[in-house]
């Protein structure tokens, strides 16, 4: 199994012969790793990156420090030839990334992304507004990938590699790896972590949006005026607050007081903000992404008014705009994972859940519409007509009575589906 382990690790997926397209988690059976590590992997993450960022990310790549560098070890997967020796060093190292503390000596081969685009958004602003980077916006941007393009095994959960290694970290009680996964496990202080190795080729699996385009004419607190100003601030503090500012805004944002709902009008001038966030994306990518911006709208779909009919301004704005447009994404392929400490993803959770109801609720009613009309002209153009009644099962000529017998066959089969589906809603079956 070694050998046929490693044999795969040498396996050339890129057409450049000298560098693989990705460097895959491959552990072994004993290597402490859950066996649904690779189960519960997001659809999409987002990775935000400015010229201090550790690494090297561009249209086509994205590499680890390590890689960048062009060290040996970041061709070779942390879990290959596990020994004491190397398992204190990759739980240091790991400690040392996922606490974005200096790395020292040691060789940092992982890529850090985020599920959360909230986290992500705070992050461009620590990155512009923090002493230690600074960068202009036009110099960071927001990377989101498609992680149903990449083999199993390209990304990990950090809490996953966590468990696998805290064990072996010597670092200070209080500052080891073991304290982090108290701290992630234990508390609201998660944020959707995962982590990918060595070089990961992103080329057409991923979408880059410029940070100034994100804050052009106020378009981030026009979606969501909870956002602070950034264009041409910077903060007075050594570190601007990040985390802390994650927490208010969940906690601003995701109150799930219905007393709390917006306006028709203000939700519609949301709505035109998330639209031009939309136009800034390629085809493929609008409807997922509108759905992670629209969760940072309000923890409602529905405003305050009392809306009447079957539909309201935020269903229809995405029929309209989007669920036509990208019937290639599928609301049902839209995997997140959501915590319960992280409402912004349960947000997005619940907006795919909504739309996909929405939309096979309009295909439901729009084909009992028609059979509605269907069976009302039969009724009253044939039964009920001037010559008498045109379906009669009885009839001296055999072939129209049994004609009239798989009418009234059908219509019994229709009558009994009918039953059963609405006898189905009505439990909540589906």
């Amino acid at each position: 199994m070694d050998s046929l382990t490693e044999a795969m690790r040498s396996t050339r997926l890129s057409d450049d012969p000298q560098e693989l397209e990705q460097l895959l988690f491959t552990p072994l059976a004993n290597s402490g790793l859950g066996a649904n590590a690779f189960n519960n992997i997001p659809h999409y993450l987002f990775r935000v990156v400015s010229p201090c960022s550790d690494g090297e990310t561009n249209e086509k790549w994205v590499r680890s420090e390590a890689a960048k560098q062009n060290i040996s070890s970041s061709v070779e997967d942390i879990f290959f030839s596990l020994n004491r020796e190397k398992c204190i060093t990759i739980a240091r190292t790991l400690n040392l990334h996922l606490r974005w503390w200096p790395k020292d000596d040691l060789e940092d081969n992982f890529v850090s992304w985020t599920s959360s685009l909230l986290f992500a958004i705070q992050y461009i602003y620590y990155r512009h507004q923090s002493k230690r980077d600074g960068s202009s916006l036009k110099d960071i941007r927001l990377y989101a990938i498609d992680t149903t393009k990449f083999p199993c095994g390209t990304f990990i959960r950090d809490l996953d590699l966590i468990e696998a290694f805290w064990q072996f970290d010597n670092h200070p009680s209080g500052k080891d790896l073991g304290a982090l996964r108290s701290l992630r496990n234990d508390s609201k202080h998660y944020f959707g972590e995962y982590l990918s190795q060595g070089s990961l080729k992103i080329a057409n699996k991923h979408q880059m949006i410029p940070a100034t385009s994100l804050f052009a004419d106020n378009l981030l607190q026009r979606l969501q005026p909870q956002f602070a100003g950034i264009i041409g601030t910077k903060s007075g503090k050594q570190n601007p607050d990040w985390v802390k500012e994650v927490l208010r805004l969940r906690r601003s944002i995701w109150t799930g007081n219905k007393l709390d709902r917006l306006s028709s009008a203000e939700m519609l001038g949301r709505l035109e903000a998330l639209k031009e966030l939309a136009d800034l994306f390629q085809p493929g990518w609008r409807f997922p992404l509108a759905i992670y911006f629209a969760s940072l709208i309000s923890s409602e779909s529905v405003t305050e008014d009392h809306e009447t009919g079957n539909d309201n301004i935020f269903f229809a704005w995405f029929r309209l705009n989007l669920l036509y447009e990208d019937r290639i994404s599928k609301p049902s392929n839209c995997k997140v994972i959501a915590p319960d400490t992280m409402p912004e993803l349960q947000r997005v959770k619940e907006i795919v859940r909504e739309i996909q109801k929405d939309s096979q609720l309009r295909q439901a009613l729009d084909l009992v519409e028609r059979a509605e009309a269907r069976i009302r002209h039969l009724h009253i153009q044939n039964v009920f007509s001037t010559h008498g009644s045109a379906f009669l099962v009885v009839d001296r000529n055999e072939v129209l009575a049994r004609a009239g017998q798989t009418v009234l066959s059908r219509l019994e089969t229709i009558h009994m589906l009918s039953e059963e589906i609405i006898q189905a809603i009505s439990s909540e079956q589906v």
